[in-house]
């Protein structure tokens, strides 16, 4: 049985949709699985012990559970194998014209690769981490694959995609059943997850990244910031100035000072 609809075997053709996108490029791809592969896929089965997942409740990440270290199930182990297949990477070389491009061999055991999400859940706006965990090389590219099969617009829990400076919501991604969205990780695209309302169901993603080993990987990308890399930690922007002096919050502050001082010298 095929894993990923057969529709998206050359996703070339969607190259120049990717890189006009704003606020930064990206591609949101419906009906991404086979039909039959997705309709078949029990999310009640798709782990086999929670204990060792991790468990986020801050000012920044509300009701969150990531499968960092856990079991996965071998359904949805056998969908990241198949987004970090030598064939998926060639095929995100076609849509986004990165060169180089490589998974990493820590997954799930370190990045988690599997996410649920619960009423009043959200996801501050923010970047990721800036490099592959083992060879520092810059990290280009995520894919976020939307897995709960029964889902309402008004329930929200959509990808927000935000300007260079994290300040302003830009666009909103609705998160829709067999949905992907595939984006360009740089310094400067900040993203999150709008709040989760009215819900009982759970909101079920699948996180994959992607690296480079081509250190001017955004070179040939005409984007509306600095199309520059450097090294810099999982970095949140808090609503307002004042959420950083919180004791339990210096720690997102200090990580913004010395990100800012970095984009700026950039």
């Amino acid at each position: 049985m095929n894993i990923i609809n057969i529709k998206y075997n050359n996703l070339k053709k969607y190259s120049q949709l990717f890189k006009l996108a704003k606020p930064f490029p990206h591609a949101i791809l419906d009906n991404f699985l086979d039909e039959n592969f997705f309709k078949n896929l029990n999310l009640n089965e798709i782990i086999i012990n929670k204990k060792k997942g991790r468990i986020f409740n801050t000012d920044i990440e509300k009701n969150k559970w990531a499968s960092k270290n856990e079991i996965l199930s071998n359904n949805l182990k056998s969908i990241i194998d198949e987004l970090n297949k030598k064939d998926f990477l060639e095929n995100l070389h076609k849509l986004t014209g990165i060169t180089e491009l490589f998974s990493t061999s820590e997954g799930n055991t370190s990045l988690a690769n599997y996410h649920e999400m619960y009423e009043s859940g959200f996801l501050g706006t923010h970047i990721d981490h800036s490099s592959e965990p083992v060879t520092g090389l810059p990290h280009v590219l995520n894919i976020i694959l939307y897995l709960s099969k029964n889902w309402q617009k008004s329930w929200g829990g959509s990808t927000i995609f935000a300007n260079k400076y994290g300040t302003k919501i830009e666009k909103l991604v609705d998160f829709k059943p067999n949905r992907a969205v595939i984006f360009l990780h740089s310094p400067f695209t900040f993203h999150g997850v709008t709040e989760i309302k009215n819900n009982l169901n759970k909101r079920s993603t699948i996180y994959v990244d992607y690296y480079s080993a081509n250190k001017s990987p955004y070179d040939h990308l005409n984007l509306k910031f600095k199309n520059v890399w450097f090294k810099h930690p999982t970095t949140f922007i808090l609503p307002n100035i004042k959420d950083y002096f919180p004791k339990k919050n210096r720690i997102y502050l200090k990580k913004m000072i010395k990100y800012r001082i970095k984009a700026f010298l950039c």
